[in-house]
């Protein structure tokens, strides 16, 4: 099918339109800024230039045949709820990215079989002991009724030809979006602890859980309202507990709402709303949790930082195919290339004159201005698809690089997968986990930008 993505730059459209091309969909994307999509989406697309919060699509932005031809939309697109504090220029930025696009999403034109529209439990407020779930009223305040007018602007799609479908996403369990990678840096260091009192109800869904709803949905043949959330709600105590518990670190200090409410604000509600919630509608059909529940889902997500370790992932497409792009990545002269000048990056020598399996690379660079040496090990070397380099000398514990190279669509999708580990144990990353991380996705974003121009993404 044909189908349109707007938010696909977000975390959830990135994985979402990956998972609908490998189904063997046809992607289009709205999106602000064409340059930087192209660079940053890991899948193959068209993509649409236009701001849906300010107005809607014309026909020389996208062809009327294009529209037409259009059978499936997901609207995705909205300001980060999360991101900064509440002023009013925030709040009115929330409302034309979700109330507006809509309307104007509305107004392009489009006649689809289905929408499938994001919104948020935050439809419900601050409900306390209540059981909520899809018949439940909406709450009171900024972002119920925000909620309230999002959903109202997606239910005008509905028509005998197009079906509606809304999914109220709960808090989403991710190791690098959200929720769990804000707190998890204060839990690794030992100040994690329940916020208030811990009785606050808190209705979650494991990250994979949710792509696959939303895919549930372009299967379904009827329209309706669903949670995104697992069917077992918990308190905040018990979340406290259940990462503790995997990570294997106490998390014993508790954080006042006052304090919350001095450092955020009106979004203090969000934070410490109690909401227990389960999806009254997708219990009757036959949807299928991988993860049900809290125990299960966290020990999938924190396999690695229960390890000590941290993940960092980067994707990028590339119409090129993988025997035409393995080349370039795999001659350590490019390294220097891709690498921010003020890294000094620079290669000393090999043990083999071409990259092959068993290859020593020795090089130097800096770190936050300090020069280090570094050795590197090609563990594994499998042209066009794959190499592996780790870290054999140099200033982490532990440093694993997979590069792949896999086909989707006519192209290329390269995916970067990094476990490190910092040096002096737990003190390695008490100190310093957060201006590593920062530094490791610095690094990676010149990469992503210099290798777009090189293979001109635009």
């Amino acid at each position: 099918m044909k189908i349109l993505i707007t938010g696909a730059t977000g975390y959830l459209g990135k994985i979402l339109g990956e998972q609908l091309v490998r189904a063997g969909h046809e992607i289009f994307v709205v999106t602000r800024k064409k340059s930087s999509a192209a660079v940053q989406l890991p899948f193959p697309c068209k993509i649409i230039e236009a701001d849906l919060s300010q107005e809607s699509i014309s026909d020389a932005q996208m062809s009327a045949a294009d529209k037409k031809s259009i059978e499936v939309i997901y609207h995705l697109m909205g300001e980060p709820v999360a991101e900064g504090r509440w002023s009013a220029e925030k709040k009115q930025r929330l409302v034309q990215s979700r109330v507006a696009a809509t309307q104007n999403l509305y107004a392009s034109g489009f006649k689809p079989k289905k929408l499938i529209s994001a919104s948020a439990i935050g439809f419900y407020g601050d409900r306390g002991e209540e059981q909520l779930g899809e018949s439940s009223t909406v709450g009171t305040g900024f972002l119920p009724e925000l909620c309230q007018q999002w959903e109202n602007e997606a239910e005008k799609f509905k028509n005998p030809s197009t079906e509606v479908s809304i999914v109220r996403i709960g808090l989403v369990l991710s190791a690098a979006h959200g929720y769990l990678a804000e707190i998890l840096p204060f839990f690794r260091k030992g100040l994690g602890g329940p916020i208030g009192n811990g009785k606050q109800w808190m209705s979650w869904i494991h990250e994979q859980d949710l792509i696959s709803l939303f895919i549930f949905c372009l299967q379904q043949n009827r329209s309706g309202t669903f949670c995104g959330v697992a069917p077992h709600p918990v308190e905040n105590s018990e979340m406290t507990n259940a990462i503790s518990t995997v990570l294997k670190i106490p998390a014993v200090l508790p954080t006042p709402k006052l304090i919350l409410k001095l450092m955020f604000g009106e979004k203090e509600s969000i934070i410490t709303a109690s909401q227990k919630i389960t999806s009254e509608n997708l219990s009757k059909t036959n949807f299928k949790f991988v993860f049900p529940e809290l125990p299960a889902a966290l020990n999938d997500i924190l396999q690695a930082q229960a390890q000590g370790e941290d993940i960092f992932l980067a994707k990028q497409y590339f119409k090129e195919k993988p025997e035409q792009l393995f080349p370039f990545f795999s001659d350590a002269k490019n390294l220097e290339k891709i690498t921010p000048p003020v890294v000094g990056f620079h290669i000393e020598k090999m043990s083999t004159p071409e990259i092959q399996q068993g290859t020593l690379i020795d090089y130097k660079l800096k770190i936050r201005g300090v020069p280090v040496r570094w050795q590197t090990h090609i563990e594994n070397w499998n042209p066009p698809q794959e190499f592996i380099d780790t870290q054999w000398k140099g200033p982490y514990q532990l440093w694993h690089h997979t590069h792949s190279f896999e086909k989707l669509g006519t192209g290329t999708l390269m995916t970067d997968r990094v476990r490190y580990k910092l040096p002096l144990k737990g003190l390695g990353s008490f100190f310093a986990s957060g201006l590593v991380a920062a530094d490791v996705r610095k690094i990676f974003e010149y990469r992503r930008k210099v290798i777009g121009e090189i293979y001109k993404l635009d």
